[in-house]
């Protein structure tokens, strides 16, 4: 099978060859801040009195791996 002379992989019909990982972080990090800060405002909209306390960091953490999981899943 023919190899791309760029990257290296396999040279097929559909062949892309991958980002550059610099641009790969880079949409990763965008993705995890705007799943959290998502995350946050669902808190902030289902919960408006502040009655769940401490809750922030575990609401931004799990709205930055949802976002990432989502995104990864569609960009595969």
């Amino acid at each position: 099978m023919a190899t791309c002379p760029r990257c290296k992989g396999p040279l097929t019909d559909d062949h892309r060859c991958p980002k550059r990982q610099g641009l790969v972080i880079i949409e990763i990090v965008a993705t995890a801040l705007g799943g959290g800060l998502a995350g946050l405002l669902l808190l902030a909209a289902f919960d408006p009195r502040g009655q769940i306390a401490d809750l922030d960091v575990i609401t931004f953490i799990g709205g930055a791996a949802v976002a990432v999981g989502v995104n990864r899943l569609i960009r595969s």
